[in-house]
Formats: C-alpha cells, structure tokens, sequence
C-alpha cells in the first residue's frame, strides 16, 4: 500500500490549522471548565456537560472549553464530535503553541484512530514532528498508525527512529513489539528484544532483563532475573511483582502466582494492578469469591486508571458463578461510567437474556 505524505504547501496548511492557529479567545477563567473535568474523572457526564454549558454561559477561555468538550464527547464515544471540538481548541491558539496544545493534537490524533481515519492521525503527528523533531512518542504513535494502515515500511522507520533518540528505553522497545506482533510481524519483534539482550549493556536492570526475557518467551530467565531484581533494596517492587507472577501464569502455575501476589499485597496493599491481576488468577482457579474480594480491595483503592478493568473484570468474575443478577447490575454501572465501550454494550445485551 503507498504510504500517506504530503507536500510542503498541504504541510504549512496543517501547522496553520492544527498547532499555530488563529482567532482570539477570552482569557476570564476557567473555574467551570475544571469543575467539569472533575466530573469527567468521575464518570459525571451529565454534570460535566452541565458545568460547560455554565464555562460558555461565562465566557470562559475557549482554548480550554472547546478541548474539555472534546475529551468528554471523547468519554462518550462521540468520536466525530470530538474531532470538532479539539480542532476549536486549537483554532482558538494564538501565537507559538504550548504543551497544551500538543497534548490535545495527541487527543485529536487518537480520536481519529479511533474513528480508523489513519491517514488522518498520520497528518497529526506530522505537524507534531515538524516542530517537535525529537519526539519519540510522536515517532512511535505515527509507526503504530502506519501499521494500522498497512504501511509496514514507514512504521518500521517511525519505530527505528524513536528508539534511535531513547537508546535505553526498553519499555519503548516492548511496546514496539507488541505492536508488530499485534500487526502479524511478531520475528520482527523478538528481533528487536533479542538486540537488547545482546547489546550487553552495563547499566541494564536485572528488572529489564526480566522483562525482555519474559516477552521473548524465556520465563526460566525472566523468574530468575526478577526474584534477583524482588531483592534488590532500591528497586520499585511492584511492577517486580506484577511480572514475576505472570511468568508463572504464563506456565498455567496460578499458585505460585497467586502466592507471590498475595504476599507482595500483604506488605503493601496499595496497588491495584496487582489486586485486578491477583483476580485473575483467582478467576483461572474457579475461586469465583476470592476473586470478587481481589476486584472489590482493588477498586477501594479509588484509583481511576485501574477502575475501568477492576470492574469489568468482577463481572466476569460473576458471570462465571452464574450469578448473572449481580453481573447485570454492575453492568449497569459499568456502562454509565464507560460508555464508550462497544464491548460492553454487546456484553449487556447477553447479560439482558440471562
């Protein structure tokens, strides 16, 4: 498939539009715009919409407004809607553009994936690049969109390019390969992990280590790197856990995984990735109630990155015991908080004939 560019007139075109700007805003606060982001994060879509109306009834600062609608139509899976917002924001730009602006170009590139506009999103992250040309994130989420669009070519030189400006990020270099065997290109991924492992860098983690050797399929490496990295006295811990137990997952060994959870959890239980992972396992187990314990200690946490799958996931929990009641009723919740999943709308519908 021929690869998306564009010449330098449509270029100049869409730094115009989409990062420099034009039109002025008024500058008198944004008390409501914040207020309704607040209710974003809650999942209080009705109050949000409400708090916006109430920012342009104020005449609050249209930048900030128009890119709060957008990541509100973005929570409600009004994609086009979004579109249209994020590119007020933007117009509303005057002079050099800040973070703000590149973090809403990265919303309005995503929304366009989103909606499969993949030449689109391209056309974003060519505007960022132009003046950001160094961005690494930008390098890697244009490699993935070109991958998305069957560009294997340009997406392997997007990726190369990122990981030329971050030489020692590894996690970089995992999402690379996920992304490639995602895309059908999986040799090529472990190609990439096994030049880490190769490049017999001094200052590699035992951690990192771990991790290559874990997604390379070496689980009897990756546990013995990661119980060296567990008793490490500067290492963070947690993300230590959280592999060390899927390498035993990955070996269908739900109790040692589940052992190392649960006595990673009983020293420090703030963490929420590990309660929704420690389900899981629970899940694989038939321990329908442990799991359900797992999913609810997990969301007590009140962290809202790990809200949506601790959820979800004590749904399937139970599903699974056949108390399909329950399951409809937090369905029910579920939806009203992510209303843009698709899934989830499919899954109510099974749940609405049980």
């Amino acid at each position: 498939m021929a690869v998306f560019r564009k010449n330098s007139a449509a270029m100049m075109v869409m730094l115009g539009t989409l990062l420099i700007g034009s039109g002025c805003g008024t500058m008198s606060g944004h008390r409501n715009v914040d207020l309704g982001l607040a209710h974003i994060e809650s999942h209080e879509y009705e109050e949000a919409a409400q708090s916006f109306d109430a920012a342009e009834a104020a005449g609050e600062n249209g930048r900030l407004l128009y890119r709060a609608k957008g990541i509100l139509n973005r929570s409600l899976g009004e994609y086009d809607e979004a579109v249209s917002n994020f590119l007020k924001s933007l117009a509303a730009t005057s002079g050099i553009p800040g973070d703000m602006d590149f973090d809403t170009n990265y919303y309005l590139a995503d929304t366009y994936m989103k909606l499969e506009k993949y030449d689109e999103a391209e056309k974003v992250y060519d505007a960022i690049l132009a003046l950001r040309k160094r961005d690494k994130d930008a390098y890697y989420m244009r490699g993935l969109t070109k991958l998305y669009n069957n560009d294997h070519e340009g997406a392997t030189a997007d990726f190369n390019r990122a990981m030329a400006l971050s030489p020692r990020n590894y996690d970089l270099r995992i999402m690379i390969y996920k992304a490639l065997s995602a895309g059908g290109f999986e040799d090529e991924g472990k190609e990439i992990l096994e030049a880490c492992l190769n490049n017999t860098d001094p200052n590699m983690t035992n951690y990192e280590k771990g991790q290559i050797s874990y997604y390379l399929g070496n689980n009897a490496d990756a546990q013995s790197y990661l119980e060296l990295a567990r008793n490490e006295r500067d290492t963070e811990k947690a993300p230590v856990v959280l592999l060390l137990g899927q390498t035993g997952e990955k070996q269908g060994d739900y109790n040692y995984a589940i052992s190392v959870y649960k006595t990673f959890l009983a020293e420090d239980s703030n963490h929420p990735d590990i309660y929704n992972q420690l389900g899981m396992c629970q899940i694989n187990m038939g321990d329908y109630e442990g799991a359900v314990a797992s999913f609810e200690a997990g969301l007590a946490l009140g962290n809202s990155d790990y809200s949506r799958a601790l959820l979800m996931n004590e749904i399937t929990a139970y599903e699974h015991a056949g108390n399909f009641a329950q399951a409809k009723t937090l369905m029910e919740n579920y939806r009203k908080a992510y209303p843009d999943d698709a899934d989830a709308e499919r899954e109510e519908i099974f749940l609405s004939t049980r």
